[in-house]
């Protein structure tokens, strides 16, 4: 029997506060400015007038405080349909829902060298890399996520309107992203698979809001004038040619990838940048032109919503 949720009652309203970053960062940066309140109880005017209008980092957040099992309490649908939380914390993936569905087609990518891939991939799905992308059936993490060992298989930017009418009712759009500017959706992602998984720094062309189903990510983010010095100097100094809009493989493997992520993830302290835990039923907004480089924390399976908004107001 599915355990019942019990939800916070979290009304509307701004309340000033910060979240602590993870306590395992290494250099943490300063921690970002949080919007306390459920995404669908946030009230669009005071989105447009904490976030969208001065184009500022935000947090919309359950809890700032980090001890609170927000997936026991998320107003999102995905969240209590497509996951289960289990007795020691955590979630996993609720096969039962979700095998319904098993057959449709999706874009995955794979980090596992051959020599550590689990059998649930025959030799004629992917050529022999440690960084394939391939389209298969979502019944392929189904299976994935009950292997041993599991391998770092990734759902990675599958569209929205992709997926089957039932599995998108369960992710309805935020009304502040429908109300807050032209009401314009420029793109909507799905993100899901088994840890460790990677996000190399890069920016969005529009307005980004990212929704967190399932388990913790760590975000850091600068600013465009901070981001595109970081970018182009790792460039330079692996004489790359790179574009941060497009999540090229070279961004994922070799000399690239540990260029990237030494450079974001081991920046000196004062570093002009911002870092957050997002929890289940959080919601970050990334303004237009923001870079942000992304990481998931803990073992659990995990899963993000990107949804790209209009930037203009009515």
């Amino acid at each position: 029997m599915q355990r019942a949720i019990r939800r916070l009652s979290c009304p509307p309203r701004i309340i000033s506060a910060n979240r602590p970053v993870s306590t395992s960062a290494a250099s943490s940066l300063p921690a970002v400015s949080c919007i306390v309140t459920t995404i669908d109880k946030l009230l669009v005017e005071d989105f447009r007038r904490e976030a969208f209008i001065p184009q500022e980092p935000r947090l919309i957040t359950i809890s700032v405080d980090l001890n609170v099992n927000t997936a026991a309490h998320c107003s999102i649908a995905a969240t209590r349909k497509w996951f289960i939380l289990k007795p020691e914390g955590g979630q996993t993936l609720n096969i039962a829902y979700l095998e319904r569905y098993k057959d449709v087609l999706l874009p995955y990518e794979l980090v596992s060298p051959k020599a550590e891939r689990s059998n649930f991939l025959t030799e004629s799905a992917i050529e022999d890399k440690t960084f394939q992308r391939f389209r298969a059936p979502l019944d392929l993490l189904l299976t994935a996520s009950r292997s041993s060992p599991t391998p770092r298989l990734y759902i990675a930017q599958a569209q929205l309107l992709d997926l089957p009418q039932a599995l998108r009712d369960d992710l309805p759009t935020p009304l502040v992203i429908l109300k807050a500017g032209k009401g314009d959706i420029y793109d909507a992602n799905i993100w899901m698979g088994i840890p460790p998984t990677y996000t190399p720094l890069h920016k969005d062309p529009n307005p980004n809001l990212f929704l967190q189903l399932a388990s913790n990510k760590l975000v850091r983010l600068f600013n465009p004038d901070t981001g595109a010095p970081i970018f182009r100097d790792v460039q330079e100094k692996i004489r790359g040619h790179a574009t941060p809009a497009f999540r090229g493989d070279e961004m994922m493997q070799g000399p690239e990838r540990i260029a990237l992520e030494d450079a974001v993830w081991n920046c000196p302290r004062n570093t002009d940048g911002f870092e957050v835990v997002v929890r289940p039923g959080d919601a970050l907004f990334i303004p237009k032109g923001w870079w942000h480089s992304i990481k998931s924390i803990g073992a659990d399976v995990t899963a993000s919503v990107r949804i790209l908004s209009a930037l203009e107001m009515h």
